[in-house]
């Protein structure tokens, strides 16, 4: 099995060093990085796959729920646990809405974390699904035939990264190179041989009044491509 890869966002750089030391037996299994707030872990997520991210509720003037929500957002394929001192009904009604993997009290024991990082990719097999045979336009194509539910994560050369989210064979959202709707979906099909992951839809995203079928929008997008060239 190949190490994963974890995140871990404190502002408490003691607790991050005690968190090094207590990982290191686990060193052929785990990888860490490490960050004390958004602006830096926001980098590495850009930069490097993340598999578990772990962070604090409580950030300097910032709060682990909005890495989650940007994680959500942008890297669907990473987990998510937070721990916090201070666990109010709020705040777990808000990170279980937005698609937290676990909450956790603090403080907590490390095997307790252990126990709870080897249930999340016990249980990852199946929710995630990287292809790297199919093209975009058509794997957007049988989605749309197939009416089928899902969230499309397109990783370029570059490491940039586009989402394409889709329920029930409509186009939902789209972004992508600061390009949002079907021009960011004209985006992604100009990238040549991404990496590309679908995901299980997540939920908290309200659809649109009037949906555009994803058909529809996939010809839209390849004759703006066309229009490129």
């Amino acid at each position: 099995m190949s190490r994963k890869n974890i995140l871990i966002v404190d502002r408490d750089k003691d607790f991050l060093l005690d968190l090094r030391e207590a990982f290191v037996p686990f060193k052929n299994i785990y990888q860490l990085a490490f960050a004390s707030n958004l602006t830096k872990a926001t980098e590495i997520l850009r930069k490097f796959t993340v598999h578990l991210a772990i962070a604090n509720v409580q950030l300097s003037g910032e709060s682990g729920v909005e890495l989650l929500l940007s994680v959500r957002r942008w890297y669907a394929e990473t987990h998510v646990v937070l721990y916090s001192s201070e666990l109010t009904e709020e705040i777990k009604r808000s990170a279980y809405h937005s698609g937290v993997s676990a909450i956790i009290p603090y403080p907590f024991k490390f095997e307790e974390l252990l126990k709870v990082m080897a249930g999340i990719f016990a249980k990852e097999s199946g929710n995630t699904t990287v292809l790297d045979t199919i093209p975009l336009a058509d794997l957007l194509q049988l989605i749309g035939m197939g009416n089928h539910s899902t969230d499309i994560i397109v990783i370029n050369a570059k490491r940039e990264r586009g989402v394409i989210r889709i329920r029930q064979g409509n186009l939902l959202e789209a972004e992508a190179a600061g390009r949002k709707g079907v021009n960011a979906v004209t985006e992604m099909l100009s990238w040549e041989s991404p990496i590309i992951k679908t995901c299980k839809g997540g939920h908290g995203i309200t659809p649109p009044d009037d949906p555009v079928p994803l058909h529809d929008a996939l010809i839209l997008a390849v004759s703006r491509l066309d229009e490129r060239t």
